[in-house]
């Protein structure tokens, strides 16, 4: 088993940087690296306006939110918010254990993990939640028999889309996958995806939302995939806040998500993320993962 393990993240403006992503997808395959420091400078809020840490996974995290944090930016008169993008599943896992994002939006283990360290659930993403299983179109892979043996990409073992879901999934179809498959965990989605177009790895796995905007943004890489199974869905993302925050914050903010398909330009940071939109939840809507986590952890090692 591979494990590739990053302990940086950027720090920036809101503010898109197609050039960074592109330079991400090249370099973010899954073999070791030394670790190395950069760090940009960022705009402080202007005034008397108080800073909010948005946390973002990944560098593409951070693309797809911009247009989100730049519209609450603009509703908002108190605050300024500002995203810090993380380029490891363990840098970002490790911010959110100490509490150093104000908020942020996550699923799976995380989201328990959080709401039991200092966070509180307000909303989620309102489309369903699950991922897709692809193959390199010159693997072989055609049904499941021929993914024993054979290498899978997948994102931190914990990620929800990028590793439980899939590893389930390809279980209960009948392949061991604590002994027939090799497991390569990647930083990032994008790096899942680059590996399986490089052939560095036959499958990979990752949150559907992610590999359609894979396609909408690297088509001539996308054609080389093949998607070969979809899981069944799951309660998506939440929209987690820091218990300490003022309520009336938390409130103004919540309600700016939750009504940004109202207008022209909240439904231009959707499609941007690819998403229909935010709806109301609270722990109690997460009952069917801590279900579903639960039979994986007495399945799957």
């Amino acid at each position: 088993m591979i494990l590739r393990k990053h302990n940086r993240s950027l720090t920036a403006p809101v503010t898109a940087f197609p050039l960074w992503l592109a330079l991400f997808f090249t370099l973010s395959a899954c073999t070791s690296n030394e670790d190395k420091h950069y760090h940009p400078s960022f705009a402080t809020a202007a005034g008397n306006q108080h800073q909010l840490i948005f946390g973002a996974p990944s560098l593409a995290y951070f693309e797809t939110t911009d247009l989100v944090v730049k519209y609450l930016n603009a509703h908002l008169d108190s605050v300024q918010i500002r995203t810090v993008a993380c380029t490891s599943v363990e840098d970002y896992e490790d911010k959110l254990r100490k509490n150093y994002f104000d908020f942020t939006v996550i699923n799976g283990p995380q989201l328990i993990t959080a709401w039991q360290n200092g966070y509180t659930v307000v909303g989620r993403i309102a489309d369903d939640y699950h991922s897709v299983i692809f193959a390199n179109k010159d693997s072989g892979i055609n049904g499941f028999t021929d993914c024993n043996g054979r290498s899978v990409a997948l994102t931190g073992s914990r990620i929800l889309a990028g590793s439980v879901m899939p590893l389930m999934y390809l279980y209960e179809h009948g392949v061991d996958v604590n002994k027939t498959i090799t497991r390569l965990y990647c930083p990032s989605y994008e790096s899942v995806l680059m590996d399986v177009c490089l052939g560095r790895c036959a499958i990979g796995a990752v949150w559907s939302t992610s590999y359609s905007n894979f396609q909408r943004q690297r088509p001539d890489l996308a054609a080389r995939l093949d998607i070969k199974w979809t899981t069944p869905s799951l309660p998506s993302s939440g929209i987690l806040f820091k218990r300490t925050l003022d309520s009336n914050l938390i409130q103004k903010i919540t309600g700016l998500l939750l009504q940004l398909q109202s207008d022209q330009q909240g439904r231009a940071a959707l499609r941007r993320i690819g998403i229909g939109g935010f709806e109301k939840a609270d722990t109690n809507s997460y009952q069917p993962l801590k279900e579903f986590l639960k039979k994986y952890d007495s399945l799957i090692h």
